[in-house]
């Protein structure tokens, strides 16, 4: 036993964190502060996962890379930088997305918890109902400028991220802006930060500081208008096609992290003029002002290289700062925006691959750009430390199963800079946290299982009324009607579930959910409570089955124990039905 860990641990806690194996996600400004605390505090296996890659803004907190590492995986390089210091360890390292089908619920009960260091809302919010599905325990982390948090997620236990609505205005973190888009305020956000690096004051706050050569700007003849136009398509080119190239290269050795990384499109000036299609579903004939019309996309190349020769030749450059009321401003930053989802999607019908749920990539109008607002959050390298600090201290404590000592931690700029408070108790009518809500986990053949076979094992566990959830949203919403085996539902009825899928990647790990619909409804579990069968595909099971190999005995013994003398029937039934199907 390593001398000094002896002097924090005892003989028995030493050795669960030096058998523990954890899981890792995000590798950004607290996932480095996290690898380095870890590492040195005994935990010895872990597994991390980002599918971000490394960007110059990076440098400054996410001390694990350098400069040569711009463009290659955090994960990977992540791992690598880990292992110089500490060769012992056993560290697997997944350039991949956590939206991914292969990381089922089954792939986060191989886990003991799971550390959260995300920035991206939809991310986390995913990555949470995974831990409460697989029952897992989560712990997270959040952090904004000098505020943050840090807690434990425990199923039917403590309160989810889902038990309240969010209050106040959204925020997005400069990482996700600056890394990989997935939304269209990134774009926007990142289109007035580009402004403000090339017509505003040295900031080297931006969150694009460092991108560009900024000497040959402001050193240039402002009156050589075909000086200017040269250097407003070198610097197109340079953003959007130099850059984007650079980064589908990464750090990567497989294939796999190679297909996930040609998910963005670079784009030169001289191909982006040939482009007139216009991205958008929307019928633009029927808007009158030309603001609200989404052009087609050509146009907004020309209007990069048309504002950025205007706004460098403006009296008073180099002191700018984007102004929703500037209308040049806003031009510049919705043909950036424009360019930017271009990259990140080429089409307006797709959707990033991270995200299974969640907001499209867009192409969006001139007034859509002034419309959309949002805070950047600062990162703060001292309070991500913290962040990652609480973390590793709330995890020993899950380790060594002292739940009452597990606390709520508030980071926060003022006197008292961490305050912890109690946990509070998950809400009784949370569609995720509830004690009365039940997971089960089953398998059946998607190549041999028609449609239908999922209808009636869900009406076999007395769910009257449901919805039916694949990859692309709601397969079928029953709503307690009668399922009429004729046209249309006749069809839906008989199709296999391989053929719900529509994605290119194979689905051996697709999920199906069936949940009940409607809280207030006469079948919602008579409880007032949820029962949830995730479905997932296994090629070598011939009937549905319920596994009993994902540790989820507790929701086995749930279901047993949810009886009412005043539905006798339907509880025979599922108990029935519970001994039928479990192996």
């Amino acid at each position: 036993m390593n001398k000094t860990l002896s002097l924090l641990y005892s003989p028995e806690t030493y050795e669960k964190i030096r058998n523990s194996n954890i899981l890792i996600i995000g590798v950004g400004g607290i996932g480095c502060e996290l690898l380095k605390v870890l590492t040195n505090s005994g935990y010895h296996k872990m597994t991390i996962l980002d599918l971000d890659t490394i960007e110059a803004t990076n440098l400054n907190r996410q001390f694990y890379f350098r400069k040569e590492h711009v463009g290659m995986s955090k994960a990977l390089v992540g791992k690598e930088s880990v292992m110089k210091k500490h060769p012992d360890l056993d560290i697997t390292a997944i350039h991949g997305s956590i939206f991914d089908e292969k990381y089922d619920v089954e792939f986060y009960t191989q886990f003991d918890f799971v550390l959260c260091a995300l920035d991206n809302a939809q991310a986390r919010e995913h990555l949470g109902r995974m831990c409460l599905k697989s029952n897992r325990i989560l712990v997270d982390a959040g952090t904004g400028g000098f505020s943050g948090q840090a807690n434990v997620i425990k199923r039917f236990s403590y309160q989810c991220n889902n038990c309240q609505p969010s209050k106040g205005a959204a925020q997005y973190a400069v990482c996700t802006i600056r890394a990989s888009p997935s939304q269209p305020v990134h774009c926007v956000t990142y289109a007035m930060a580009l402004y403000n690096l090339l017509f505003g004051p040295l900031d080297e706050s931006n969150v694009l500081a460092g991108l560009l050569d900024l000497a040959q700007f402001h050193s240039c003849d402002k009156t050589d208008e075909q000086l200017l136009q040269s250097l407003a398509i070198k610097t197109f080119d340079k953003l959007f096609y130099e850059d984007i190239k650079q980064g589908i290269k990464g750090f990567v050795k497989d294939e796999e992290a190679n297909a996930i990384n040609q998910h963005k499109y670079p784009i030169s000036y001289e191909d982006g003029m040939k482009d007139t299609h216009v991205y958008t579903t929307v019928d633009q004939s029927k808007i009158e002002v030309d603001d609200d019309k989404v052009q087609p996309f050509s146009y907004y190349v020309d209007l990069f290289v048309k504002m950025f020769v205007k706004i460098l030749q403006t009296p008073g450059v180099g002191s700018f700062k984007f102004d929703k009321d500037d209308w040049d401003s806003v031009r510049f930053a919705a043909a950036t925006t424009n360019i930017r989802t271009y990259n990140f999607t080429k089409k307006f019908k797709d959707i990033d691959p991270r995200l299974i749920e969640g907001d499209k990539m867009k192409y969006l109008s001139v007034n859509e750009v002034r419309q959309i607002g949002g805070k950047i959050i600062p990162a703060i390298a001292s309070t991500n430390a913290i962040a990652a600090a609480i973390q590793v201290s709330e995890s020993k404590k899950v380790l060594e199963e002292n739940w009452d000592q597990l606390r709520m931690n508030w980071i926060q700029p003022t006197y008292d800079k961490i305050a912890p408070t109690y946990l509070p108790e998950p809400y009784p009518t949370c569609n995720h946290c509830s004690p009365r809500n039940v997971y089960l986990h089953m398998y059946c053949n998607f190549d041999t299982t028609i449609f239908g076979t999922i209808v009636e094992l869900a009406k076999s566990f007395g769910l009257n009324d449901y919805d039916i959830y694949g990859q692309s949203g709601t397969v079928y919403g029953l709503h307690n009607k009668v399922l009429k085996k004729d046209g249309a539902n006749e069809r839906i009825y008989k199709k296999l579930l391989s053929q719900f899928y529509q994605r290119d990647t194979p689905y051996a790990n697709m999920i199906f959910s069936v949940f009940e619909h409607s809280p207030g409804k006469k079948y919602y579990w008579q409880l007032n409570c949820k029962l949830e069968l995730i479905i997932m595909h296994r090629a070598e099971v011939q009937v549905p089955q319920i596994s009993k190999t994902t540790k989820l005995e507790t929701a086995l013994e749930q279901l047993k124990q949810l009886k009412i003398s005043k539905h006798k029937e339907l509880c025979e039934a599922r108990m029935e039905n519970l001994d039928r199907y479990s192996f």
